[in-house]
């Protein structure tokens, strides 16, 4: 398979499990606090990972690291805790899921910029209509159910926080991705994660003990998102640049609309099919293009 081919299908994969996390996270802290929800969130996504680093073929390595690489996972996870704590934080406190999962997005164009900037990732006109039809289509989605009010909120504050964080995550990730496997950098999110909830739990006095329904969530939302979305999110780093990877994770909000329809049976509105053609179109642009090897 073709190193583009191959680097859109991890970024295909990791998009689409990522999507799965809006669900099943929401569904948990609909029962439980933050601090409970990281805990046993980021300590199954430990044994996920634990696992697979086991395997003689699972990837994992640190045998050659040097000091800088360790340095280098230090401020990966920090960037990630704070991005991914503010993400949970603004789904727990939204009424619409539609809002994060819409500016989400803004991690994406975030990570364009940056990339097209920091690491010379050159775009051409048509790499830019696809990323344009995109983000149009990412929006009209869910502008539809949020309206301009929905974006005025500490959802979107946190959100801001959240993408900003991620997209530099991103890029030291791509700078790095040769050195360190995306198997140790997903436990390593883990592990810092994991520390953070221990923390927040002292100081909030939760209780471990949380309902059976939420625990599952749980279970299976950390195996789609810190097992499975990061590690085939760092997965395609190796293969494409971080601006065209997070254009495919873009498509998140399609995702996300499926998934509610088969799990809670909501249907999607005329327009808000309307602007999934759209960013599947956009999509589509993209793969081409990355699929020619134009740089």
């Amino acid at each position: 398979m073709p190193a583009n081919t191959r680097g859109f299908l991890y970024a295909l994969i990791a998009t689409i499990c990522g999507s799965l996390v809006y669900l099943f996270s929401k569904a948990a802290l609909n029962e439980v606090s933050l601090a409970q929800f990281g805990f046993w969130w980021f300590l199954i996504a430990i044994l996920w990972n634990g696992m697979m680093s086991a395997h003689p073929k699972g990837g994992f390595s640190i045998a050659k690291f040097t000091r800088a690489d360790y340095r280098s996972l230090l401020l990966i996870g920090v960037f990630e805790v704070v991005a991914t704590v503010s993400f949970y934080a603004a789904i727990k406190i939204t009424d619409n899921p539609t809002v994060p999962s819409f500016l989400r997005n803004l991690e994406y164009l975030f990570v364009t910029l940056l990339g097209v900037w920091i690491l010379s990732e050159r775009f051409t006109i048509k790499t830019g209509t696809g990323a344009l039809l995109i983000l149009t289509g990412a929006f009209i989605i869910s502008f539809r159910d949020a309206g301009l009010s929905g974006f005025m909120t500490a959802t979107a504050g946190l959100m801001l926080v959240s993408t900003t964080f991620y997209a530099i995550r991103t890029l030291l990730v791509k700078k790095h991705i040769r050195e360190i496997s995306p198997v140790v950098l997903a436990l390593n999110r883990a592990v810092f994660l994991l520390l953070v909830a221990v923390v927040f739990t002292l100081i909030t006095n939760d209780s471990i003990i949380i309902p059976r329904s939420a625990f599952l969530n749980i279970i299976a939302g950390s195996f789609v998102g810190p097992f499975l979305t990061s590690n085939f999110q760092y997965s395609a780093l190796r293969y494409i640049p971080a601006s065209k990877a997070a254009i495919v994770q873009s498509t998140t909000g399609l995702f996300v609309l499926l998934g509610a329809l088969m799990m809670f049976g909501s249907l999607p509105t005329h327009i808000q099919i309307a602007g999934g053609l759209v960013t599947i179109a956009g999509v589509a642009l993209m793969m081409l293009k990355g699929k020619a090897g134009v740089k």
